[in-house]
């Protein structure tokens, strides 16, 4: 069923970028109930949804890595100063603008098919784990003692986090988070940094709004 539903939402992001605020129907994100004027966006093909600042605007671009693999990369841009409606009578009203006017960056939000792992853990040790380098052969005399077994990789540490109603999610130790959910695994990778707009300071405080469908 996920390989088929990640089928589907490729198809149907192929004709071009979806860019806010017209997103398609199962998109709108309504259901989500964000809070402090947020707006949300929400893929039930994909399978998960989240708030991010009403300032946000963001172009969606989708593309499959494999057969198992669904990547979608938001360009996410904080739109400039906004002009409240002018109030008969009064002054024009001052342009409001958030902190991060003007400023960009992107997220890439993989989506895994979760296969026959029984936890989190077995999962990214099957999958994320890099595999043990394989010396080269190489002829040697007899009398020459083998050289010793090369050592086993080091499990990924995992820190463990809450993020919306994911069975059991992690913090990866190069800053991405992780999320099992009863048949996905679903991965965030922000990425921004000095000079660009900061997805880490609002996404952070926003991992209770993801809502995982499968």
């Amino acid at each position: 069923m996920t390989f088929a539903l990640l089928a589907l939402v490729l198809v149907a992001c192929q004709p071009g970028t979806n860019t806010h605020p017209v997103p398609s129907v199962v998109q709108i994100g309504a259901d989500l109930h964000c809070r402090g004027g947020d707006h949300g966006f929400e893929d039930t093909q994909v399978g998960w949804g989240f708030c991010y600042p009403a300032t946000w605007k963001y172009n969606e671009r989708a593309q499959s890595v494999s057969a198992n693999e669904l990547d979608l990369t938001f360009d996410i841009t904080d739109i400039p100063c906004a002009s409240p409606s002018p109030v008969a009578g009064n002054a024009s009203p001052r342009p409001v603008c958030s902190p991060g006017a003007g400023l960009f960056a992107f997220m890439i939000v993989s989506t895994y098919s979760r296969g026959n792992s029984a936890n989190l853990a077995a999962w990214v040790q099957t999958n994320l784990t890099p595999a043990q380098p394989t010396p080269s052969p190489q002829a040697s005399p007899p009398s020459q003692v083998s050289p010793s077994p090369l050592p086993s990789p080091s499990p990924l540490v995992l820190l463990p986090i809450v993020w919306g109603n994911s069975t059991e999610a992690a913090l990866m130790p190069d800053g991405r988070r992780i999320a099992l959910t009863p048949h996905q695994v679903v991965v965030m990778d922000l990425r921004s940094g000095q000079g660009l707009l900061d997805l880490e300071a609002q996404m952070s405080k926003r991992l209770g709004t993801w809502k995982f469908v499968y």
